[in-house]
């Protein structure tokens, strides 16, 4: 998916993202692949890309898809709940349209029940033109109520102009305000470089492949700090790509053959710290292969990911 960007404008819009991402505090990769809320008719939370940003050149991949759907889940809880209540994903399944997932541009989501401590919500995830290629569910554990900790509401989930938009602006509005640390130079320089070639994904879901190395019979995820989440953790989505990336692998399916896939969030990841992934393929075929993968941090248990692949071909 080629750009339509100067090299000046790609640079701008880059710094602009980052600027805004050390601003609001939430995920730079959400800045970066310009999250937005899109109205509806009928008052429903939906997300979608810019598919123009410098960070998507190529299409969206697996990271920015699971990103999507992650924060469209739980931006239909808190536009019920409240958009600055904390609320950490318990687990998340997503299911895709073989070889459909780069045409993925918004997600249409809706909270479906809510308990004291607990919500789910399920979201439809859709083309540029409106097809719908994939579906999702979730559930989010809610704060104790009421609730007295920090608030500060997703920049993504609130309309334009919507008075209730707490999404910074200073620095991003007049960059010459703003300098970059190392880190976020370094980000800034990566991305634009990203989008002066042709790249085949989005640079979020091509950088966790980067990231990604063997380690014996298990592959390891080094993580970064632009995979970071609002609360300095690895962010939902970096997790789902590297466990369905190292399945897989370990499979030998092709990665656009995933058609469903469950993360379950145990415990939180640091950023400081090596990942792991155990795969376990639990049965394959020419045109099907399921795969559970345990990932952990030292001596701790993170997640727990199924996936299941299917190819429109079978392999004799």
């Amino acid at each position: 998916m080629p750009l339509r960007l100067s090299h000046v404008d790609v640079l701008r819009s880059v710094r602009r993202d980052v600027a805004e991402s050390a601003e609001t505090g939430a995920p730079p990769l959400g800045h970066l692949a310009g999250l937005h809320r899109v109205p509806t008719q009928d008052g429903s939370y939906a997300l979608a890309f810019d598919l123009e940003r410098p960070l998507m050149a190529g299409g969206p991949g697996l990271l920015e898809i699971a990103m999507l759907t992650d924060l469209a889940l739980g931006g239909a809880i808190r536009n019920q709940v409240g958009r600055a209540l904390p609320m950490p994903t318990i687990s998340m399944t997503l299911q895709l349209a073989p070889g459909r997932a780069a045409q993925v541009a918004a997600a249409d989501s809706e909270c479906t029940g809510r308990l004291d401590r607990t919500a789910t919500a399920r979201s439809q995830l859709k083309t540029a033109a409106g097809e719908i290629v994939g579906d999702a569910q979730g559930v989010f554990a809610l704060p104790a109520m009421p609730y007295d900790g920090p608030e500060r509401a997703m920049p993504w989930d609130c309309l334009p102009g919507d008075d209730a938009a707490d999404t910074g602006g200073g620095a991003a509005d007049d960059l010459t305000s703003w300098t970059p640390g190392t880190t976020d130079a370094a980000l800034v320089d990566r991305i634009v470089e990203h989008a002066s070639r042709t790249p085949r994904c989005a640079w979020g879901t091509a950088h966790v492949e980067q990231q990604l190395t063997s380690n014996g019979e298990n592959i390891a995820l080094t993580p970064t700090e632009p995979m970071a989440n609002r609360l300095g953790h690895v962010q939902g989505g970096a997790l789902f790509t590297a466990a369905v990336l190292a399945a897989a692998r370990r499979g030998e399916f092709p990665v656009d053959s995933l058609v469903t896939g469950t993360i379950e969030f145990i415990d939180a990841v640091r950023l400081d710290d090596q990942i792991l992934t155990q795969v376990s393929v639990l049965r394959a075929s020419g045109r099907s292969l399921f795969a559970s993968v345990l990932v952990d941090q030292g001596e701790r248990r993170c997640c727990h990911v199924t996936t299941v692949f299917r190819r429109d071909y079978a392999i004799s």
